[in-house]
């Protein structure tokens, strides 16, 4: 019987993350707006019915879909910022891996900055507040131990710079969505942050 149950959860777990990927993929196609629970149901291959035994409405799937973001832009970044390497080189693991998964998921920005999200101060804000900050620290973090390792120029502070280093990723994105997804995000990002750790890094005479 405990087996069962077992899988039995797995199962509706399983079944609420394809539901979650569902939403994403409309919330890129149809923008918050046009997010219904028909709209995830074709998406998803499933019944209306099937999507309402795991949510009670559309608010439930906004949740959901910005719990899921916050952890994996958090657990990401966590995962390459305690990977072997330099601070400055792990920094840019983290910073090219979240420019690639908001590529690969257009719909996160359009629900972050969408109505009652981040920019309004909405309960989308609310919820992402403590992943947006977990993220700060991990960047604080390297910069930090940058900083100790002597990489950095003199007077650079790591929580200010990492405040910097997220609007660089803010702005990236916004216009990147203005321009309706086109074009390739990761390089623009790529671009930015190897003009911005140019200035950041320590130049000594030779």
């Amino acid at each position: 019987m405990k087996s069962q149950n077992v899988l039995e959860k797995k199962a509706t777990q399983v079944r609420q993350a394809e539901i979650v990927q569902a939403a994403l993929g409309v919330i890129g196609r149809l923008g918050v707006s046009g997010l219904t629970i028909h709209e995830v149901a074709v998406a998803a291959s499933m019944s209306e019915a099937n999507i309402y035994r795991h949510f009670r409405n559309k608010q439930d799937v906004i949740r959901a879909v910005v719990e899921f973001i916050g952890s994996q832009v958090t657990s990401r970044a966590a995962q390459l910022a305690g990977s072997s390497g330099k601070p400055l080189d792990k920094l840019e693991k983290v910073i090219l891996a979240h420019s690639e998964m908001i590529a690969r998921n257009p719909g996160i920005p359009r629900l972050l900055f969408s109505d009652g999200g981040i920019v309004t101060g909405g309960r989308i804000a609310q919820i992402m507040a403590s992943r947006i900050e977990s993220f700060q620290a991990t960047l604080t973090g390297l910069l930090e131990a940058a900083v100790a390792e002597g990489a950095l120029r003199d007077g650079i502070g790591p929580r200010e710079t990492a405040v910097t280093i997220m609007g660089i990723l803010q702005f990236s994105v916004l216009r990147w969505i203005g321009n309706q997804a086109e074009g390739r995000l990761t390089d623009e990002v790529a671009l930015l942050w190897a003009n911005f750790r140019r200035l950041l890094e320590r130049c000594d005479d030779k």
